[in-house]
This record gives C-alpha cells, structure tokens and sequence, in this order.
C-alpha cells in the first residue's frame, strides 16, 4: 500500500490563496471566545483566585500560530468579558505589541510567532447581538449599564458599539427572526456556527437536525487503534449547511439590505472533551480553527483598520479549509469601464458580468483522488425575495462562470466541493464522508441597483 502524504495539522499563509487587483487576503476568525468569557475552558476559564487560566490561553495563542490567522477577532460574553478594561482584554503575553489610536487608547495587539507570523487581536462580545473590533466598551455610566448594553437586542445597542469603533455583527442567525433583523440592520451576520451544528439542543430546535448526531459522529474519531481516521477530519462528520441561517440571509438580501455574512467558528474549548488519536481534545482551539475561516480582500493584510473596512464592505468569503485552501479563486463583476469587487454596487444600466473562476485546491498532492469542485451564482431579487439560481458549472468540466446581472437585487456564489482527496485519510472508517459534496465557500455578494 502506498504511504500517504502526510497530514498537514497546519494551514498554509493565506497569501498562497491569490491576490485580486491589488488586493491580498487576510485570513480570520470572527467569532472567537478567550479565558475572558465564563463558559470558555469546560467552563473553567479562571482559577479560585481569579487569575485566567494560562493553558487554555496558551492553547488559542498556539492556534491561532499554528493555522497562520491574521486577525483574530475575540468576542467574549460580557461575563466577564465587560467587567474588564481593555488593556487586560487583549491578554497580551511575552513580547505582543500594543496597537494605539491616535489619543493613545489600545485598540488592537499583535503577537509574533515563533516563525514570524503575524496576529492581530481586537475585542468584542457576544451575546444577543455580536458587536466585533470594537476600539472601547460602549458609553455607559455604571458597570450594570454596560454589561446591559452588551445584552441588548435593539438599534440603541446597534448604535453604541458602531460609537465605540466597532461593527454590529449577529451571532446564531438561525435562532433570530427576519423581522427583527430587518429593523436592526446590523453590519453583518453569520451565514453557518459551529456551535449550533453540534449543540443538541440548537440542531434540534432550529436547524431540523438530529440533536445528539454531531456528537455521536465526531465520537468515531477518538478512536486510537490502527487503522484510525485522521482526527482532523472529525467535521465531515457532521458539516451541513445551517440552512435556517442561509434562508434569513437570502430574506434580508431580498428586503434590500446590503449584508456581508461570516462563518462563525464560536471557539471555547467546551464542547467535545474527548481526547483523539493524536492527543488533543475533539475541539482543540487548533482543530476548529483549522476548520473554517473568513478571507477578507484588503490592500495590506496586517492593518487592523482596512480589514474592519472589508467587513464592513463585505469583501470577503467564508472558507471551510478542512476541505482544502483555495488557489486561484476569483469573483468578480464588470461593466466597459470597470471591474467590480465582492460588495460592491454596480449600476443597473451598466449590462454587467458577473464571472467567477473556480479555485483549484493547494499544494494537493497528484497521488491523491481529485476533488470535484462546482460553482452556483443565486440572484436574490429586490425588493421580491424571490432566490434564482441563475448558473452552475458542470462540476467535471468548467472552471469558469460568466453570468450577466442586470436587473436589481444581490448576487451571490456559492462554492461546493466533494473532497475525495480526504477519502484515504480517513482509515477504516473508509472513504465515503469524502464522497459527499460539501460547502466550501459562501461570497458575500455583489449587489445591482
């Protein structure tokens, strides 16, 4: 039998994934819980004495090294998260580096790693609302005060954390009606959570799904005897689309909100304490960070500032690079005069293009089955809702989608894989969790009007 390459627990520099116009990516993580929220480390995230509990800390800070994220944007819950100044938030060690506004208020950290590697903290919360990258807490004149901003529903709060620099993200937009988001508007969503696909409860209750079936399917790769699955791949387990969150998305584009949304990665070292065969927990901050990401398109990676613009923007896609890094991936609208970036706005006069050019996967080694990998462009139109596929490559043959966009609403891609190159990694469990076609990417869109 041949050897396998070996399983890389790493990712590659996000630059390997292109640039686009001047542009580069940033890889990131939004939606991330620290020793600063109290469910964090198997709920344990401080001593008796209050002081933070130092592996747990260390096992984010070497994550997020090891899977070469750019920007980790923390969203602790407010307990106790908003008990703390800002200074302490970021949990600087060693020798981080302070990252200051122009009136002298820390506002971000940056840590090296031990290979060069670059990572750019900021605060934020998580709650019923997920303010992200915020520059302070919120205006409040008592501790109570703040900590009921940081739970607030509501345009008020919206409205405080975009004061306090920051954007207003919705976490579990599966659990959240299309109501209340249309008066809230906030400045992004999320469009898949980790958590709620494991959570019993959550599967349950709001995605359909079967409440013990995660769990129960990530327990197959505990398994320590020969022959194993490579404990990585715990999540084709049980990755399926959060459609609940997908159908509130395609609503708020069809009302005419212009929403970027992220995949959610809710990381707290909480939820599956089994240890695998490569003796780390079922959800190590290292493997779920593996997971899934977000890719924002900025001129300079290492700005703070530019990537909260691109999310804001919405010049981003949220990637699930278990199943691969993409090489080559581009989408993009133009007109005569013009090329268009994802969360741009093209005039409807213009008779624009939308074109897509499929990724391949990196650095895939030729001795492992290819993967198949296929494109879909969805137009949500405005103000009717009404969701159309409009194209989709025929997965054995294209690598390039060109589709006109002309009538008024969002366009979006949606990117798909069946990652058979995984199959024989996957031991005596065989290959068939990499036969399943999967999501890979989800495009913020590009909006006609």
């Amino acid at each position: 039998m041949t050897e396998l390459p070996p399983w890389d627990k790493e990712l590659p520099d996000a630059r390997v994934i292109g640039t686009w116009r001047g542009l580069e990516p940033a890889r990131g993580i939004v939606h991330l819980h620290s020793p600063y929220s109290h469910d964090a480390c198997d709920n344990n995230p401080r001593d008796d004495l209050g002081a933070v509990n130092e592996p747990c800390l260390l096992d984010l800070r070497s994550a997020l090294c090891a899977t070469r994220i750019d920007f980790a944007a923390l969203t602790d819950h407010d307990a106790s998260m908003a008990d703390e100044e800002f200074p302490t938030l970021f949990s600087m060690r060693g020798n981080d580096v302070a990252i200051m506004d122009a009136q002298a208020n820390q506002i971000g950290s940056r840590m090296t790693c031990d290979d060069g590697h670059v990572v750019t903290f900021s605060v934020g919360g998580e709650n019923d609302l997920m303010p992200v990258m915020l520059d302070r807490h919120p205006t409040a004149a008592t501790l109570q005060e703040r900590h009921d901003i940081y739970n607030a529903y509501d345009t008020a709060a919206v409205a405080a954390y975009r004061d306090a620099g920051g954007l207003a993200w919705v976490a579990h937009t599966e659990s959240k009606t299309v109501d209340d988001l249309k008066l809230l508007a906030p400045d992004g969503i999320e469009v898949y959570n980790l958590h709620a696909n494991i959570d019993p409860d959550i599967r349950k209750d709001y995605l359909g799904l079967d409440a013990g079936g995660a769990i129960a399917a990530a327990a197959e790769f505990a398994d320590t005897n020969p022959g194993h699955p490579e404990p990585d791949l715990a999540m084709l387990a049980f990755l399926t689309p959060n459609q609940p969150a997908i159908t509130t998305w395609n609503a708020l584009l069809g009302a005419g909100l212009k929403l970027p949304a992220t995949a959610g990665s809710d990381a707290h070292e909480n939820a599956i304490p089994i240890v695998f065969a490569d003796g780390e927990r079922g959800d190590s901050y290292r493997r779920v960070l593996r997971w899934f990401d977000n890719i924002v398109m900025v001129a300079d990676h290492s700005d703070p500032a530019q990537v909260e613009a691109a999310l804001k923007a919405g010049r981003l896609f949220a990637l699930f690079e278990l199943l691969g890094t993409p090489e080559g991936l581009d989408i993009r609208a133009t007109n005569a005069t013009r090329t268009f970036e994802l969360g741009d706005t093209v005039p409807v006069a213009d008779g624009a293009m939308l074109t897509v050019n499929l990724p391949t996967v990196h650095a895939l080694d030729p001795t492992l089955p290819p993967p198949i990998v296929r494109a879909r462009v969805l137009w949500i139109e405005t103000p009717t809702g009404v969701v159309t596929e409009l194209a989709s490559t025929d997965s054995t043959v294209d690598t390039r989608l060109d589709v006109h966009i002309g009538a008024v609403g969002a366009y979006r891609v949606e990117i798909y894989i069946t990652p058979r190159y995984l199959g024989p990694y996957l031991g005596d469990l065989g290959p068939d969790l990499a036969e399943a076609e999967l999501p890979w990417i989800y495009a913020s869109p590009i909006y006609v009007q």
